[in-house]
């Protein structure tokens, strides 16, 4: 009687264990779903409400050329305030440096008369995901997006004014999650993902500006320029040396340009064929970088694109 007492109360145990795990599981199911839905709610009031669509003219002539223009928006980190002997940045630098940007396309556009603009953008915001980030940035996650939001959607309009189409895409970074352990955040909490919803509600009346999704992984944007496959992503979970022969094992395609962000710096590196182009960062060197002896100007790439490839890659300083 004594062991089958002890069985009992160990079956008992092991029920009241499960009921428990079955709980916790429950729980956490409900927190995310919370969180979805707070997420969701967020996405509706930003786009649905706060934004009106412009209402502009268009005064650009289309034309046919031989190239076109593949620009690199990236590691832009808006809300930081950097102060230190190698840089300054805050909001507005940050639009300076938009508007210099800007104006090298367009001087490039005009020195090689290039007839479509694809810009791929990353990483616009600064975030939360380190302690040090926090205390440098000046501007809530909200008052950051809408701020990058709109000045990217006035340097589209610029380009909208002269390119026959402007195609856009999104590479999501790690800096626009919105809670800082990467451990706690959920797939598709990452502000980056808000910004074509925005660019489409802002720019609905500009016709020949293209917002385009990620169809295939939402992280990685791919698309075509004069018969040559694009592919894109942010950068902080591919590295020069094996991105290639990962999207080409992946989707079964062998890119003939892949785009990188996120190391801070431009470059270009050539692995089987297909040319591998790193783009710098809008912020330039914070604190961080300082600490660790890695400072770099601010920079970005803009390549010009023929039927052959990549015809050549402008190195653009934003300073």
């Amino acid at each position: 009687m004594i062991d089958e007492n002890k069985r009992l109360i160990k079956e008992v145990k092991k029920e009241k264990q499960k009921l428990s795990d079955e709980r916790v599981e429950f729980n956490r199911q409900i927190r995310q779903e919370a969180r979805k839905e707070s997420y969701a709610d967020m996405v509706k009031r930003i786009i649905c409400e706060n934004v009106e669509p412009l209402n502009i003219q268009m005064n650009h002539t289309l034309f046919n050329s031989e190239t076109d223009l593949l620009c690199h928006l990236t590691d832009i980190h808006t809300g930081i305030e950097i102060n230190n002997w190698k840089n300054t940045f805050n909001e507005e630098v940050l639009k300076q440096r938009i508007e210099k940007y800007t104006s090298d396309i367009l001087d490039i556009y005009r020195l090689h008369q290039s007839q479509d603009c694809y810009l791929v953008i990353g990483e616009i915001l600064s975030g939360l995901i380190h302690s040090n980030l926090r205390l440098q940035n000046n501007m809530d996650l909200m008052e950051q997006f809408k701020y990058v939001s709109e000045l990217i959607s006035i340097m589209l309009v610029k380009l909208a004014n002269n390119f026959n189409h402007v195609y856009v895409y999104t590479t999501p970074g790690n800096h626009s999650r919105i809670v800082a352990k990467k451990e706690d955040a959920l797939d598709g909490e990452n502000m980056d993902i808000l910004l074509p919803f925005y660019l489409k509600a802002r720019l609905q009346n500009v016709e020949n500006i293209n917002i385009c999704d990620n169809t295939i992984e939402p992280e990685i944007a791919m698309f075509s320029i004069r018969g040559k496959t694009i592919m894109s992503a942010h950068g902080h979970k591919d590295s020069p040396s094996n991105v290639v022969q990962n999207f080409t094992m992946m989707f079964s395609i062998k890119p003939d340009i892949v785009l990188l962000g996120h190391r801070h710096l431009n470059g270009l590196t050539t692995v089987y064929d297909t040319k591998v182009i790193e783009s710098g960062c809008v912020s330039g060197s914070d604190q961080f970088a300082v600490s660790i002896r890695k400072t770099n100007k601010p920079e970005q790439t803009v390549s010009v694109i023929g039927k052959n490839g990549l015809i050549c890659l402008y190195d653009i300083q934003l300073d």
